[in-house]
């Protein structure tokens, strides 16, 4: 009987032991998984790491001779190049400015800059250039790129300049080759401006 006695403390002295193991187990389960749990829900990061380039247009002013819109063989060069480069910025939006020398007067010289600005747009939607990319505007007389009232200031004068409007580029604008009444070359120290994201020609000023 006694021995029936020693049986029975014995395996409830078992039980009780693994009901303590599993406990104890689960309670250090539950001290480590908030901890696993966080590790592998908490996002990672990394530094980006490398520079930001800035892309660089480079164009040219085109130049007209007295009382004209005509584009010149040269100049028709300048906006086959420039219309190739802005197929490598299908981004790039820009005003055409339409410009004239102080001859005449301010109504006709407005007009007379809408005409050539016109003859810029049309030639590079020639070249394959989406004509909503490019603005006109006419500035007629009321912003000559220099004072003076000599043949190199007009020549200069008479011109059709671009102007970013949008786009993540720096636009460089050029001189081009002023001509004079006639329209031939005159030679004039060539003059870059440059300016992110801004009025080329006013930087000019």
């Amino acid at each position: 009987m006694r021995s029936l006695f020693v049986i029975k403390s014995a395996a409830i002295a078992v039980i009780l032991v693994g009901c303590g193991a599993r406990q104890g187990a689960a309670t250090e389960s539950a001290r480590t998984t908030p901890a696993a749990s966080a590790a592998q829900t908490t996002p990672s990061s990394e530094v980006a790491t490398g520079q930001i380039r800035e892309a660089l247009l480079i164009l040219q002013r085109i130049h007209f001779s007295f009382d004209s819109n005509q584009l010149s063989p040269e100049t028709r060069a300048l906006l086959a190049d420039a219309a190739d480069r802005l197929r490598a910025h299908p981004d790039v939006h820009l005003y055409v400015d339409g410009h004239s020398d102080q001859r005449g007067t301010a109504e006709y010289n407005v007009a007379l800059g809408d005409q050539r600005a016109q003859s810029v747009k049309d030639y590079l939607a020639h070249m394959g250039i989406d004509r909503d990319r490019l603005h006109v505007v006419s500035f007629g007389e009321e912003r000559p790129l220099v004072t003076g009232d000599d043949a190199v200031s007009y020549a200069r004068n008479r011109r059709a300049d671009f102007r970013l409007m949008r786009g993540d580029v720096r636009l460089v604008l050029e001189e081009g080759t002023p001509v004079d009444d006639r329209g031939r070359p005159i030679a004039v120290a060539n003059t870059n401006v440059a300016g992110p994201h801004e009025d080329a020609r006013m930087t000019s000023r």
